[in-house]
């Protein structure tokens, strides 16, 4: 980082950005300069499945855009007109009543193939989600290798046929930025996972959907995490989130409870918060994005009095524009980050959040970090009565995260896989952990050559 570097705000573009009144008044914008959740202060069209997510991210790696819905009557007619002739007047209704059972479910297409994953249609809720995986886990380095799976031939002759009857593909040029480098670690292993499952094509057909839910989970909690941290941040290390198992009873004194849902409730109560703080800050001359940690640096090279007129006057800005506001309730933390600079940076984040809790905007604020909420608890929760919900993992996200950790190994020691799963950032104590070790034991996927974690392996499941 050079020396030189200093780090001005530019107040005008806050203004046009933010939407200053005169007299007072602002719009909170976020995720235009810092592009940090795919989250919007408005939870109507808020959503927990992502099967149109899966359809949206399937088109964005393979380059892909669908132009029309799937209509299955149409399908079925394009199927049957590919045969041309039959005998008999009830064939042709005979063919496209198999068709229609052999390739359609409830009206939509199966997925019998890698290709038709491109058929499934997303809302403009779903492609955002997608774009948000796209930019901040997929990479331009194994393009290559996915459009080798995508275009492979279908041997099978009915399949090629049905295949040849679906409405076209545009091929499409994927213009999406790169997001932030927050959680790099989290991109690495997404994209170690889905090298490996997409070549298996039942496998990525069966996973992906899953695959795309926890790891979105996972980044954004991660990213949450890491937020709280401001400047003494790790960007290199998972932070743990213990999980609980579907199938064991719970209580209080277990580890997950504490340091699992309830932590990473606790961080993402602030997400709107750190949002728009980031958003304020990100309004400068440097050439880049930058999180809490890059301006911590900046501030520790650059002249001190300086750095602390940008943010201070940035901070009386913005608390000016907030008019509905009684800010002199605000009691401001005592935190030191050892940069007088940088402890104005606590005060402006501390400033958003206050006003967010005190004003009509507490609807917004909650709105917008509901959007992470719900899809945690409808995927990833489990409630145990009084104790409130539990991080939570099932029988089948045990089997395939297991897949994941093995990859192409034909075994893993039983430490070296928990190692594995808690680099995916799942976290177990020891009573989830023999539940754990229980089911590879029920599967038969346990060699013991003693009762020591080192002296056990567990064989691959594919």
């Amino acid at each position: 980082m050079s020396e030189n570097m200093n780090y001005k705000i530019n107040f005008d573009e806050i203004a046009s950005d933010f939407k200053y009144k005169e007299g007072g008044g602002l719009t909170h914008s976020q995720g235009n300069r810092y592009k940090l959740f795919p989250f919007v202060a408005n939870d109507t069209t808020l959503f927990t499945d992502f099967s149109g997510v899966v359809g949206a991210f399937s088109r964005l790696i393979s380059g892909k855009s669908l132009n029309e819905s799937f209509d299955s009557e149409k399908f079925l007619e394009n199927v049957a007109d590919k045969i041309g002739e039959y005998e008999g007047d009830n064939s042709k209704e005979t063919f496209r009543d198999i068709i229609r059972t052999m390739f359609l479910e409830e009206e939509k297409l199966v997925d019998f193939n890698i290709k038709t994953m491109n058929y499934i249609d997303s809302t403009s809720a779903d492609e955002k989600i997608a774009k948000f995986i796209y930019s901040n886990m997929f990479s331009e380095d194994i393009k290559e290798l996915v459009a080798k799976y995508y275009e492979s031939n279908e041997e099978n002759i009915l399949y090629k046929i049905v295949l040849e009857s679906l409405p076209e593909l545009k091929s499409k040029k994927v213009n999406i930025s790169e997001g932030v480098k927050y959680v790099e670690y989290v991109k690495e292993l997404f994209i170690k996972d889905l090298t490996f499952i997409i070549q298996n094509e039942d496998l990525y057909k069966n996973s992906l959907k899953r695959v795309l839910e926890y790891y979105y989970m996972f980044y954004i909690s991660q990213l949450t995490l890491k937020l709280s941290k401001f400047e003494k941040v790790d960007l290199n290390s998972v932070e743990p989130l213990y999980y609980t198992l579907s199938w064991e009873s719970t209580s209080k004194n277990r580890t997950a409870y504490k340091f699992g849902w309830d932590l990473l409730k606790n961080s993402v109560s602030e997400i709107f918060a750190h949002a728009v703080t980031l958003e304020l800050l990100n309004h400068h001359n440097l050439d880049k994005q930058i999180g809490y940690l890059d301006l911590f640096e900046i501030f520790n090279i650059m002249d001190e009095e300086l750095a602390k007129d940008e943010i201070n006057k940035l901070l009386e800005s913005y608390k000016r524009q907030i008019i509905d506001v009684d800010w002199s309730g605000i009691k401001y933390s005592n935190k030191d980050s050892g940069n007088e600079a940088f402890n104005l940076v606590y005060k402006l984040f501390e400033s958003v959040s206050y006003q967010f809790d005190n004003s009509a905007r507490s609807r917004a604020n909650e709105a917008y970090k509901n959007w992470y909420i719900k899809f945690v608890q409808a995927n990833f929760g489990k409630r145990r009565g009084a104790l409130g919900y539990n991080l939570n993992l099932t029988e089948e996200d045990i089997i395939l995260m297991t897949k994941l950790c093995i990859n192409n190994n034909e075994k893993l020691k039983l430490n070296t896989l928990f190692k594995e799963l808690e680099l995916r950032g799942m976290y177990f104590d020891r009573d989830s952990k023999e539940k754990i070790v229980q089911l590879y034991e029920k599967l038969s996927l346990l060699e013991k050559k003693s009762d020591s974690g080192d002296a056990q392996y567990v064989r691959s499941i594919l």
